[in-house]
C-alpha cells in the first residue's frame, strides 16, 4: 500500500501506520522487498544517533563549566582550613611574648615528627590535617607564617596585622 509517495506500514494489529511529525518511513530496499524480508515496520521508538550527540554536546559543555567552578570551590575551602589553624596560632603568640619578650618562631610537621613550633610556642593543629607550617619572628614586632598543604596551595599571613604576605 502506498500513499503520496510513501510506504505504509501496518502494525501488528493491522492498522496502518503513517508518517509522525513530518518523519518518512521507508524500508531501505522499497516496500514490498522489505515486507519480504521481515516485515518491516515503522517505530517511533528511541533516540535518533544526532539526537544523543546533542545531549552528549551538552554535558560536555555542562562539565567543562562546573569541573574548573568545583576545583576553585575546593581550593577556597583549604585556603579557609589554613587561614583557621594559623589564626588559632595568634593566641599562642602573644601567649609566648608575654611570657619571653618576643614572638616564637620555628616549624611544624608531622609527616617528618618536625615539632619545633610546639616547643616554642606551645601550638599544634586541632587535627592531623597533612599541612606544613613554618613561622619566622623578628623579635618581639612581627611574625610570619606559613601553611603548606600536601598539594603545594599555601596561605602565608604577616601578623599581628593578619596581612597577606607579598
Amino acid at each position: 500500500m502506498s500513499e503520496r509517495g510513501v510506504c505504509a506500514f501496518r502494525s501488528a494489529s493491522g492498522r496502518v501506520l503513517r508518517p509522525v511529525l513530518g518523519r518518512v518511513f521507508r524500508p531501505a530496499l522499497g516496500c514490498a522487498l522489505g515486507r519480504a524480508l521481515g516485515g518491516a515496520r515503522a517505530t517511533n521508538a528511541g533516540f535518533s544517533l544526532l539526537e544523543l550527540l546533542i545531549a552528549v554536546a551538552v554535558m560536555v559543555v555542562l562539565a567543562a563549566i562546573a569541573l574548573p567552578v568545583y576545583r576553585n570551590y575546593v581550593g577556597t575551602a583549604q585556603d579557609a582550613v589554613l587561614i583557621n589553624q594559623v589564626t588559632t596560632m595568634v593566641v599562642f603568640q602573644e601567649d609566648a611574648k608575654l611570657r619571653t619578650g618576643a614572638y616564637g618562631a620555628g616549624d611544624y610537621d608531622a609527616a617528618n615528627g618536625i615539632s619545633t613550633l610546639t616547643d616554642a610556642i606551645d601550638w599544634k593543629p586541632s587535627g592531623d590535617d597533612g599541612f606544613v607550617y613554618r613561622v619566622t619572628a623578628d623579635g618581639g614586632a612581627s611574625w610570619t607564617v606559613t601553611a603548606t598543604d600536601g598539594s603545594g596551595r599555601r596561605v602565608c599571613r604577616i601578623f599581628p596585622a593578619a596581612t597577606p604576605c607579598p
